[in-house]
């Protein structure tokens, strides 16, 4: 069986596809960087309008609901406006610094004061983090360790909050880093931009950076207020491994968006951050060894032919050991928690290529959940609007045409 035969198995589902678009069914959600859904360039981030109308068709206020790969934390967000209490797990300790920041009260400051006093402060902040100079034009870093002295310093909770992202985002544009590429890497096009910052007056330009990103979070949080977000209990557990993660009694609805089969990789994409927030090489090392790639992930029956056909046609080791340990990661977490939750399985799959050949994950998961007393209601094929990651006009490692689906296909299983 040839790997290109995996194509066809993905029209065998005993379940229904619809096309839909997401963004016309919540038109509550004019955009998905509306309010707080869209603070911070999260990899392969949820857009709300899913999450708004997926828990506003399978379920209903009160009901409890857990997100095992949180990322940005949208489910969160979401699940306030619907009443839903909620609990999010991911290995990413950005969760928590973001997902508080999304869902905070509005609050009034002196926003040019606050930038002010950052750009004034003279104690230093040195990240443990032996590349820093690798990253950065010797000129800046004496400036990037004061205002992250400054962050630190700060013992107002909530400015810290209104302040994270904005410093963020500007201290990625004074790196080499390419903002374009998911993961951290340098380019001739990043040194042209930090070559022409050093030509100007590149203080007063990240302060300006900062305060526009301040006055920015000021307004998105009055927009997410005026969605009426009600008080519901909630959970975050941050840096923690789904893998083993496990939560008392019984949740309503499971409701995710797995990691990308091409890109599993969201601590090395995110480690600029971590490493400015304090974390240490050591630990964001460690981290990193627990995503799917690089953690020798436990085996696990997969009750899925689509699955076993698809495996046997890869004839690259090193990419049947990503395949493999992709299913069993995300699979094992799923399937270990599959049986404290009562009424729905809501996954959220992206387009998944294996050497430009697509790969039918939703079909995969909908076989081996149904093997384990699950029924697939219906899945709902969303056409993407903008792809924001691994879109390449030819596959950079084989050379061919990309040849992925534009869309993106939420499968829903209830008991």
């Amino acid at each position: 069986m040839s790997l290109l035969d995996c194509k066809t198995i993905n029209n065998q589902s005993p379940g229904t596809n619809q096309s839909v678009i997401f963004r016309d069914l919540m038109p509550e959600i004019p955009s998905t960087t509306y309010a707080t859904f869209g603070l911070y360039k999260y990899p392969a981030k949820f857009i709300p309008q899913v999450i708004a109308y997926a828990l506003t068709t399978y379920g209903r206020p009160g009901m409890s609901v857990i997100d095992p790969f949180a990322g940005y934390g949208t489910v969160g967000t979401l699940a306030r406006l619907s009443g839903n209490d909620y609990e999010l797990w991911d290995l990413n300790p950005l969760l928590d610094y973001l997902h508080s920041i999304a869902i905070m009260k509005p609050i009034d400051i002196d926003s040019d004061a606050l930038v002010q006093r950052m750009m004034a402060h003279k104690r230093a902040f040195i990240p443990d983090w032996s590349n820093v100079a690798y990253w950065y034009p010797e000129q800046f870093l004496p400036m990037l360790s004061k205002v992250w002295g400054f962050y630190h310093s700060l013992e107002d909770e909530k400015l810290r909050k209104v302040l994270l992202i904005p410093l963020l985002k500007a201290t990625h544009y004074f790196s080499y880093n390419d903002e374009k590429r998911q993961k951290l890497s340098r380019s001739p096009l990043a040194k042209r931009r930090t070559d022409k910052l050093e030509t100007q007056d590149w203080r007063s330009t990240f302060a300006t950076m900062v305060l526009k990103g301040v006055n920015e979070i000021l307004s998105r949080l009055k927009e997410y207020e005026e969605l009426k977000p009600k008080p519901v209990k909630y959970t975050i557990h941050a840096g923690i491994d789904a893998l083993t993660q496990d939560f008392d009694g019984e949740k309503d609805i499971l409701i995710t968006s797995p990691p990308y089969l091409q890109a599993q990789e969201y601590i090395r994409a995110t480690k600029m951050d971590l490493f400015w927030l304090g974390y240490t090489e050591e630990t964001i090392k460690g981290l990193g060894k627990k995503e799917f790639p690089y953690q020798d992930v436990p085996k696990i029956l997969i009750y899925s032919g689509t699955y076993a056909k698809c495996l046997e046609g890869i004839k690259e080791p090193h990419m049947s050991r990503l395949f493999e340990r992709y299913f069993y990661g995300v699979l094992g977490t799923l399937t270990r928690l599959q049986g404290h939750i009562s009424k729905k399985l809501l996954l959220f799959v992206g387009p998944a290529t294996i050497r430009t050949v697509p790969i039918p994950i939703d079909q995969i998961f909908i076989e081996h959940f149904e093997a384990l007393g699950w029924k697939h209601e219906i899945t709902l094929v969303d056409t993407i609007v903008a792809r924001a990651m691994f879109f390449y006009r030819f596959n950079p490692a084989t050379g061919a045409k990309d040849s992925r689906m534009a869309t993106e296909n939420l499968v829903v299983l209830s008991k």
